[in-house]
């Protein structure tokens, strides 16, 4: 591909985790427009104002959620710019894409586990000795007790771990930012029994396990294995319908649920704006009976 392709130079700008997300989901759009692969690049920068309403309308239809949809057009959009300040495309046709709107979206829709369904979970996993086995384990036990994202998951190298200070390094997170990461006791125990079964050296902390249990150092795990390995487990403990990211929003809401405030959950999870944060908060209505049950006015 060349490197002056405006899908490269705007990839380019972006920090590697956000590269892959929306690579694949350009990607996905391409094979829904039946675009030959060898051309798919070299297309977006040539979508026009008709051609943009009807992605829209079609992730619409095809159930996109409203974050991905409005994050695909985003990228869309962006793409085009690059093209108008390298004189490959005209700027009409970047005004025109700004006039399609965002589709709204209220919180998120998903569903967190509750302490039951945890532990649950955890047993489930733990039932299994084998080297496969504790690095699945450690894998949904540090998602549930860190709130990481898939993407920085798979990214953690073997010296990204302390276990001095019960920590992970997020090298390159959402945004391209760095932050530390703080695991609670039971995860760092999960941690450390997969690390045992794995053995010590560099190279990435999760890695592949080949037939015969051979562990591949070098050779990380992709997102959709995680994907996979989640869906997996919670249907084998009777629980449909959850996506991987409720792990994350589970991670969120506990935090909220036990009384740590809004903001130290924000840092927790990486995000920049505390809005995102709000957006998670799956607290039920109880929670806000049991506050309005304790609030009061007469002095002490």
């Amino acid at each position: 591909m060349d490197a002056a392709c405006p899908y490269t130079l705007y990839m380019g700008r972006l920090a590697p985790n956000s590269q892959r997300s929306i690579a694949s989901q350009l990607n996905s759009i391409a094979a829904m427009l039946d675009w030959p692969e060898h051309e798919r690049q070299e297309r977006f920068h040539h979508i026009d104002y008709q051609q943009a309403s009807h992605i829209k309308a079609m992730l619409l239809t095809k159930g996109w959620s409203a974050r991905s949809i409005n994050r695909a057009m985003t990228a869309i959009r962006n793409i085009v710019k690059v093209a108008v300040m390298t004189g490959i495309a005209p700027e009409a046709q970047v005004i025109q894409l700004q006039a399609i709107t965002k589709v709204k979206h209220g919180s998120h829709k998903g569903t967190p586990l509750t302490a039951q369904q945890v532990n649950k979970l955890l047993k489930h996993l733990n039932a299994d000795k084998s080297a496969t086995g504790k690095r699945n384990a450690a894998i949904v036990t540090i998602l549930l007790g860190s709130g990481l994202r898939r993407s920085e998951l798979v990214a953690l190298r073997y010296s990204d771990f302390s276990v001095e200070a019960n920590t992970l390094h997020i090298e390159k997170g959402k945004g391209n930012k760095s932050r530390t990461v703080y695991l609670p006791e039971w995860t760092a125990i999960g941690l450390l029994d997969w690390l045992k079964a794995r053995g010590d050296g560099d190279g990435y902390l999760f890695v592949r396990i080949v037939r015969g249990g051979h562990i591949q150092h070098d050779s990380k795990l992709s997102s959709s294995f995680i994907y996979s390995l989640i869906r997996k487990s919670l249907a084998a403990i009777g629980v449909e319908g959850v996506s991987p990211h409720d792990l994350r929003r589970t991670f969120i809401t506990r935090l909220l649920e036990q009384n740590v405030d809004l903001n130290t959950v924000r840092q927790m999870a990486g995000h920049a704006d505390i809005a995102t944060t709000i957006m998670y908060d799956k607290r039920d209505q109880q929670v806000m009976q049991k506050a309005a049950s304790q609030l009061s006015y007469k002095q002490k």
